[in-house]
């Protein structure tokens, strides 16, 4: 039973993927227009039930649950979809599902932890960024202190928290501040993963109709580079992965923290010094 269009992280490419909620229950950040054409509603639980009941048909290790922030459905509904698919597949070793401050603050410690009890693996965050303008001008709806806060209160719970960046979010007038309060809040967190993605300035949302106007700009794509190199040379993480292999991205990488920086930056280093376009994935491979 499915309903608009999909999204999903890209390390869930090998999920079975289980729609409860229709749409983003916030859907207002003005770079986004993934949801603009769903109306937000939670699924009857029934409906669920009966795709996990489908999906034993199959032989999943991984479950992905949609949609923009399916973690803001109540604990009993959360609770029973849970108790499903541990139940009746077997073969799954990791539920994973979106989350923002709105929906982790509404859980408790404890909630969290019934969850991950119940088979929750992890939590995928898109912080975007951690500096405060930026945030507010793309009407996130939520500041770095929250956000830092739902971060540890999904590691307090033991479950895996995966934090989603977005390279180019502050435009040209904030590019250094928003890269470097980034590197601060994941540093506050200490993510199991950072997911790269780079802004891509969408049609028929509020941030294509200020880039119109000439009020909003993204970085160069060397730019860009260089807020991914200020990024990975601020990170102090004691273990972590770090991948930039998203579509929208102009350069894959994948760190493995702490081991793996200093080779991280050395590279970046490297393209910004060269500033050769042919390093760069070109921009018909590129998407969201």
């Amino acid at each position: 039973h499915y309903e608009g269009v999909l999204y999903r992280p890209p390390s869930e490419s090998q999920s079975l993927l289980i729609q409860m909620t229709v749409g983003c229950s916030y859907n207002r950040c003005t770079f986004c227009a993934m949801y603009d054409e769903t109306e937000y509603q939670l699924k009857p639980v029934e409906t669920v039930l009966e795709d996990i009941s489908e999906g034993t048909s199959y032989r999943f290790r991984r479950v992905f649950l949609c949609d923009g922030d399916a973690l803001i459905a109540p604990m009993p509904y959360l609770e029973k979809v849970l108790r499903a698919i541990r139940e009746n597949m077997p073969t799954v070793e990791r539920v994973g599902i979106y989350g923002d401050p709105r929906s982790i603050l509404k859980k408790s410690a404890d909630d969290l932890k019934h969850l991950k009890e119940l088979g929750l693996g992890v939590i995928y965050h898109g912080i975007e960024s951690g500096d405060d303008k930026t945030l507010k001008a793309v009407k996130k709806g939520v500041t770095a202190e929250q956000t830092v806060s739902a971060g540890k209160r999904v590691k307090e719970a033991g479950i895996q928290y995966s934090a989603i960046v977005l390279l180019g979010i502050g435009g040209r007038t904030r590019s250094h501040e928003h890269a470097r309060a980034t590197a601060e809040v994941l540093n506050q967190i200490q993510p199991d993963f950072i997911g790269i993605l780079t802004t891509m300035v969408t049609e028929g949302t509020p941030l294509y109709e200020l880039a119109e106007r000439g009020k909003f700009s993204l970085p160069s794509r060397f730019g860009l580079i260089e807020e991914l190199k200020t990024i990975v040379e601020s990170l102090e993480l004691k273990k972590g992965l770090l991948t930039s292999k998203h579509a929208s991205n102009y350069l894959d990488l994948r760190v493995v923290f702490p081991y793996e920086k200093h080779q991280a930056v050395k590279l970046l280093a490297n393209v910004l010094e060269k500033r050769d376009e042919e390093l760069l994935k070109p921009e018909f491979q590129r998407g969201l």
